[in-house]
């Protein structure tokens, strides 16, 4: 026990001697201080290196899951975007539809209806129509677009759809009474279309010879068929030839309605 004492006491002496500051340390301190400044030398790189490396391995992943954020909300901005422009587009037609309805196809009995079907070997001639007999739907009905311009006829119809002969298609024997407006309305009959320098035209045909015909003026349904009501607009008159031997004149009407561009009909019923 007197040993272990005086052994203790000792190494707080040695401990107390040696923690005081010196010029020069003692050789066991060299030692051990150089063992350790080789031994951090050759770990200090290599473990710098290793974390300098994760750091930033860290930091691209963190940049890719961002990156990654910001391409998924930017496509759902442009989907977002799309159905916008789409929604934006459908009220504009609504609303162009609601004020033709009101204004210029004010007092006709109308259906309204959207094109389910238009075929590419049948493009110009034929569209199909989401109203049938279970809506009043009746052949030889006049059909116009959501402007109003008269588009053409239905010519078939079955109990929930409705097909319509466009103008583009109108054949002999087929025709449709019209009129040219101005201070004594000139009447005809529409019975062909013709594409002349990229341009189509209708052919309005029997117009009295003696008559004196302007270019512009506004082409409308005469009311003198069996369903087609009157005042239906048609076309503006473009040029004019002579016809039928020369006693009658050919017109050239320039038609106010897109035929390309087809997505909501109105469905006219002539009254009685």
């Amino acid at each position: 026990m007197i040993i272990i004492i005086i052994g203790i006491i000792l190494l707080i002496g040695i401990m107390g001697a040696t923690m005081k500051e010196r010029p020069f340390p003692s050789w066991p301190e060299i030692f051990i201080r150089d063992s350790l400044s080789t031994v951090q030398g050759m770990l200090y790189k290599p473990t710098q290196g290793t974390t300098e490396i994760l750091t930033k391995m860290t930091h691209f992943y963190n940049i890719y899951n961002e990156n990654k954020a910001l391409k998924a909300n930017l496509d759902r901005y442009a989907q977002v975007s799309a159905e916008l422009e789409q929604v934006k587009g459908e009220n504009d037609r609504l609303r162009t539809m609601l004020e033709i309805r009101d204004n210029k196809l004010k007092g006709y009995k109308i259906q309204t209806a959207e094109v389910i079907q238009r075929t590419p070997d049948r493009w110009n001639h034929m569209i199909t129509i989401s109203k049938g007999t279970k809506d009043g739907i009746k052949p030889n009905m006049a059909v116009v677009s959501a402007k109003g311009d008269l588009i053409g006829r239905v010519s078939s119809v079955s109990t929930f759809s409705s097909s319509v002969e466009l103008l583009m298609d109108i054949e002999k024997g087929n025709y449709i009474s019209a009129s040219i407006t101005g201070a004594a309305p000139i009447y005809g009959v529409i019975e062909g279309y013709v594409m002349q320098k990229d341009q189509g035209f209708l052919i309005m045909k029997k117009v009295p010879k003696q008559i004196k015909l302007t270019k512009g003026a506004y082409v409308t349904t005469s009311g003198m068929g069996e369903v087609m009501p009157q005042g239906l607009m048609i076309g503006v008159v473009d040029s004019w030839t002579d016809g039928d031997y020369g006693l009658t004149q050919t017109v050239y009407v320039r038609p106010l309605a897109n035929f390309y561009q087809i997505e909501q009909v109105f469905v006219i019923e002539k009254k009685m």
